[in-house]
């Protein structure tokens, strides 16, 4: 048994130990998704007023940034699709966290726009909003316009012109394909598996910040 003595000096030196260093956060590296897929039709919305919220709350020059696992699943899609006579064209790629309070604040109501203290997987890299276009880049029809938040929107809406339905169903086997999972309730949205697990980020669009 320690003395009392021995006792004090044992704790005075655990006092004195050096303590061990927080785990530092993986560095997460964003992939430009037009370095792999050069045939992505870049329509960011945010990066413009024609969007639900009527504000441009992207920066001029916003890329689509996505996880590198994205751009690889998002690269086997499109290689799909090319043979069909389609290609790819997003509307929203990753989404910095600060941009998610800023859309919070204008629209603070979850099912439209996540609430930024737990993140939306655009937060991530890890989610693309998204459509098919023609290989001279024609509009494709869809159900409905992108960030229509009705019913028209889900997967399992049955409405609509035959075309549409169809033209969502080959999008919708491209990525589910490649290995995204759907949103049902909106048929341009696809998140990376396991993506709510991943770290919230808040990286500029461009190289300098």
């Amino acid at each position: 048994m320690l003395s009392a003595t021995g006792l004090a000096l044992t704790l005075a030196l655990l006092g004195s130990a050096p303590k061990a260093a927080p785990p530092k956060a993986p560095k997460v590296e964003l992939v430009d998704a037009t370095t792999v897929i050069p045939d992505l039709v870049l329509d960011l919305r945010y990066a413009t007023k024609d969007n639900f919220l009527k504000r441009q709350v992207y920066p001029d020059g916003a890329r689509c940034l996505l996880l590198p696992d994205s751009v690889k699943r998002l690269k086997q899609a499109a290689e799909v699709l090319r043979p069909q006579g389609y290609r790819l064209k997003v509307y929203d790629c990753y989404r910095p966290r600060a941009v998610q309070y800023e859309m919070w604040k204008i629209l603070p109501k979850p099912g439209y726009v996540a609430d930024p203290r737990k993140g939306s997987n655009h937060n991530r890299g890890g989610a693309v909003d998204l459509t098919l276009v023609t290989k001279d880049g024609a509009e494709v029809e869809m159900p409905t316009p992108f960030d229509d938040f009705t019913p028209a929107a889900h997967h399992g809406y049955t409405g609509g012109t035959p075309a549409s339905r169809e033209h969502r169903e080959v999008l919708r086997k491209a990525m589910e394909g490649a290995g995204f999972q759907r949103n049902r309730m909106e048929w341009w949205h696809y998140d990376l598996p396991g993506a709510t697990k991943l770290p919230v980020l808040d990286v500029p669009f461009t190289p300098n910040g």
